[in-house]
């Protein structure tokens, strides 16, 4: 069973993403802050991390950064930015994925299950 890492501020976005993940047999842990988020992504228990950029006490470039510096673990990021800039800057900084808002729970759960099949392998996406 996978566990994955939701650090997301908007709760109704949280619940939505958890609520579907632990459906589908998913283990979920969510946050809503980043200071919160950075100290759960550093204990490395997870598989996968869906991560918002605008948090509040820590953005999640911020959290991104410090994390690709520990670990390879998939970071999804869903964010309203939808700027191509942006997603470039971000998906350079180590970002596996990147997602915006408004999404498709299905075409999320289909790149969480992308993402976790090319952690498993070994392959990388860049």
């Amino acid at each position: 069973m996978h566990h994955v890492l939701i650090i997301e501020d908007n709760k109704d976005v949280n619940l939505m993403l958890a609520e579907m993940l632990t459906n589908e047999g998913y283990m979920v842990q969510s946050v809503y802050n980043g200071k919160t988020g950075i100290e759960e992504a550093k204990t490395l228990s997870y598989d996968l991390i869906l991560l918002d950029i605008m948090l509040p006490y820590k953005s999640g470039e911020a959290i991104l950064q410090e994390v690709r510096e520990i670990s390879d673990i998939p970071i999804i990021i869903i964010s309203a930015r939808q700027m191509i800039k942006t997603k470039i800057d971000l998906l350079k900084l180590g970002a596996d994925d990147y997602i915006t808002k408004p999404f498709d729970l299905g075409e999320v759960m289909a790149r969480i299950e992308t993402n976790l099949r090319q952690s498993k392998t070994g392959n990388t996406c860049t």
